[in-house]
C-alpha cells in the first residue's frame, strides 16, 4: 500500500512539473526535450502488483535459463518451479531477490539512452530497448548457473560466497 501510494504521489509530482515546464516554456520547447522528460518516469517507482509481476516473469523466466545452461553444461538438474535439485543433494530455490529487477531496469535504461544518442531509426530504438529483456533473463539464468555449479564442484558453502552475495555488479558488466 505504502509503495503504491509513493507510486501516485510521484506520478502527481511529475505530472505537475510537467504542467509547470509546458505553461512556461511552450510546447515548441517541450517538444525539443521530449526525450529527457519522458527518461523522468522511471524515477516513479512501479506499483506493487507490477512490481509482483516482474519479480515473478523475471524469477521463473530466470529459473527456466538456469536450468537450460545447466543441461548444456551436462550437468543433472531438476526444475520444480522456482526450485533447482543439483547434484551432490544441493537445491537453488530461486528468491524474488535473484529476479535481477533493479538492474535490468538500469539496463532498460542504458539501452534507452544509447538508442536515442546511437540510433537513428526508431524500430532499432524499439529493437534495442525490447532486446533488455531476454538478455536480462539470460544474464539471470547465467548467474544462478555459475552459482550453482560452485555449490556442486567446489562446496555448497559457495551460496554464500562473495559471488553470490555481492557478485551483481560483475554479471551486470557481462550483459552491459
Amino acid at each position: 500500500a505504502q509503495q503504491d501510494y509513493l507510486c501516485v504521489m510521484m506520478l502527481a509530482f511529475l505530472l505537475l512539473l510537467l504542467a509547470a515546464a509546458y505553461a512556461s516554456l511552450g510546447a515548441a520547447t517541450i517538444s525539443a526535450v521530449t526525450f529527457p522528460l519522458a527518461m523522468l518516469l522511471f524515477m516513479v517507482p512501479y506499483p506493487e502488483i507490477v512490481n509482483d509481476g516482474l519479480e515473478s516473469f523475471f524469477q521463473h523466466t530466470s529459473a527456466a535459463a538456469a536450468h537450460g545452461f545447466f543441461s548444456l553444461a551436462g550437468t543433472h538438474c531438476d526444475q520444480t518451479g522456482l526450485l533447482l535439485s543439483l547434484p551432490t543433494d544441493f537445491r537453488l530455490k530461486v528468491a524474488p531477490e535473484c529476479s535481477g529487477i533493479h538492474s535490468s531496469q538500469v539496463l532498460l535504461i542504458t539501452s534507452l539512452l544509447a538508442g536515442n544518442l546511437f540510433l537513428s531509426s526508431p524500430w532499432r530504438r524499439v529493437f534495442l530497448a525490447l532486446f533488455v529483456v531476454p538478455l536480462a533473463i539470460l544474464r539471470n539464468g547465467f548467474r544462478i548457473f555459475v552459482v550453482g555449479e560452485l555449490c556442486v564442484h567446489i562446496n555448497h558453502d559457495m551460496i554464500n560466497s562473495w559471488i553470490h552475495r555481492h557478485g551483481g555488479p560483475v554479471f551486470f558488466a557481462l550483459s552491459l
